[in-house]
């Protein structure tokens, strides 16, 4: 439980070069996090799932953004680590698997540093249902579709977002909403869903 609340409060310390950061609208639906109970009997092998994978690179054509993706924990308190290099993207190693046929694969980055300015998910935000998204793994690159972009306060992730069961899917978290130069820190967490596809 003191996991899902660290994890629901993604911290990312950043400098506000997105200081028109305003609302991010939400876009689509959202994909099922728990599996849907079937309404007939399933008949015959279940299809063939590709072998689980370490991600590697993500790309999202439609923002130009061709990132390495490194495995992240969590800090003592709870919170999700994200490299501290804003070009690199952090995958929590303690979810799910590309490949794994369940559960959400998180993938987290900064949106900008007080350093280096604006991250590789700068422009996540800007993200549509229908984009495409390749993640590149030690076996092979798997293709997702967005399905989904919203925004929620950093005191407020869902913590079925962190889910390792129910149908596969992909979450990019960033940084959004409002940034208070007091605390140096956004008011809100950005999420793109996106499916296999």
């Amino acid at each position: 439980m003191m996991l899902l609340a660290g994890l629901a409060m993604i911290t990312i310390g950043l400098v506000g070069w997105w200081s028109a950061a305003a609302a991010t609208p939400n876009r689509g639906a959202v994909p099922a996090a728990a599996p849907t109970p079937p309404t007939v009997p399933i008949v015959g092998p279940p299809a063939p799932v590709a072998a689980p994978a370490t991600p590697e690179q993500l790309q999202l054509p439609s923002l130009g953004v061709d990132a390495p993706v490194v495995p992240v924990d969590v800090e003592p308190g709870g919170a999700l680590l994200v490299p501290d290099d804003p070009g690199v993207l952090g995958w929590w190693q303690a979810g799910a698997r590309p490949g794994s046929g369940h559960g959400t694969v998180v993938v987290d980055g900064h949106i900008d540093t007080a350093r280096d300015g604006p991250g590789a998910f700068y422009h996540l935000p800007a993200l549509r249902p229908g984009d495409q998204v390749r993640l590149r793994t030690d076996r092979g690159t798997q293709g997702y579709v967005v399905r989904a972009v919203r925004s929620y306060p950093k005191t407020a992730l869902p913590p079925e977002l962190f889910t390792t069961d129910g149908p596969p899917r992909l979450a990019l978290v960033t940084c959004g909403g409002s940034f208070d130069q007091h605390t140096r820190q956004y008011a809100d967490n950005v999420v793109a869903y996106a499916v296999p596809g």
